[in-house]
């Protein structure tokens, strides 16, 4: 499938992007988007119940070499409805997409040009207006976009800066706040939208980078060494920066529930083969507990729980099919909620109903 292939090169690529950065201690900067920028009024949500959005890509034409575009999906698993809830063209180098039910607006990345560079930057557009708004000027690559409330969270590489940082836009203001510094690298996120906390997992570039220069050992093997990757929890103002557990493992994906961070580990780079580690983290008694993945892997894109808690929502590929997966977590077996044949899951969100 060609257009799997030119994503799974983008994300490669911006991979790549994101290894060539680095990390000291995590810092708050807080700027603002240009004046120019229309206010975006958050509004009293109603209560709603879990769905999936989803990032989807596929080409325009049956031209393999035509225009792709990207659509943003939603997924009921109660009452088992998909539909198309907006669709953009494809420039961003990776995109993005969150569909904000209760308020009827969709988040999404596109690219933007200037006469000197370029970067991806993040639109949002009322669904019932039918006019989008760009709310960022200074962004080069975004990895996550998560609304909660009146801010809009994200992971993103700054024009200028070699990090890849945490960060927070004001709905109201569009004012935007940054977490971290210039060593460091955030690989994933996961927030508790109850109790308004973030759980990060990011990694000194600095310690990557030593690494990567001091790989001695017999030729022909992978003498790399893992740097240490972090778990963090921070507040909803980005002020927090609360150490929960560091391992020398990839950390690639987190997900929480019911006062539990979960982290989906790697001993080495993309080796998918190989069972993840799950380090269970209670967050009340500050402890972990490891144990391996024993099914089909759950890929980057990401996943998380239910409401309930009873069921992980998730990219994987089950009997040779890619997509949406439902798992069962008690009794460990998975059901196929969208498996396209055509084109490409980009990622997916979780949003429970409880918030």
């Amino acid at each position: 499938m060609k257009i799997g292939v030119k994503l799974l090169f983008c994300l490669i690529w911006i991979s790549m992007l994101l290894i060539s950065c680095e990390s000291k201690e995590a810092s708050v900067t807080v700027t603002s988007t240009p004046g120019s920028s229309p206010q975006v009024e958050s509004t009293t949500a109603p209560h709603i119940a879990d769905y999936i959005t989803m990032t989807y890509s596929q080409y325009a034409t049956t031209d393999d070499n035509g225009a792709i575009k990207t659509q943003i999906l939603s997924y009921e698993p109660d009452t088992k409805e998909m539909k198309k809830v907006f669709e953009f063209d494809y420039t961003a180098q990776y995109p993005l997409g969150f569909y904000d039910k209760s308020n009827e607006r969709v988040y999404y990345t596109q690219r933007v040009d200037t006469e000197k560079d370029y970067g991806d930057q993040i639109f949002v557009r009322d669904l019932a207006e039918g006019a989008s708004i760009q709310l960022t000027e200074s962004l080069f690559a975004v990895n996550y976009m998560i609304p909660s409330g009146n801010q809009l969270f994200f992971v993103a590489n700054v024009k200028g800066e070699q990090a890849i940082r945490l960060g927070a836009i004001d709905l109201n203001t569009n004012a935007m706040t940054l977490w971290g510094d210039e060593d460091m690298l955030v690989e994933a996120i996961t927030l508790d939208h109850t109790n308004q906390k973030i759980y990060v997992s990011a990694y000194s570039l600095e310690q990557r980078n030593y690494s990567q220069t001091h790989q001695d050992g017999p030729a022909g093997q992978n003498n790399f060494k893992m740097p240490a990757y972090t778990v963090y929890e921070t507040d909803y103002d980005l002020k927090e920066k609360t150490k929960l557990f560091s391992k020398n493992y990839w950390i690639r994906m987190l997900m929480n529930t019911d006062g539990h961070v979960y982290a989906f580990c790697d001993k080495e780079y993309n080796k998918g083969q190989d069972p993840s580690t799950v380090v269970d983290y209670d967050i009340a008694m500050k402890t972990t507990n490891e144990t391996k993945w024993g099914t089909a892997r759950l890929q980057r894109g990401e996943a998380n729980y239910s409401s309930d808690g009873n069921k992980i929502y998730a990219i994987a590929i089950v009997k040779n099919k890619r997509g949406l997966h439902e798992y069962n977590v008690q009794n460990n077996t998975f059901t196929a909620l969208f498996t396209p044949e055509d084109g490409f899951i980009n990622n997916i969100q979780v949003v429970r109903g409880n918030h």
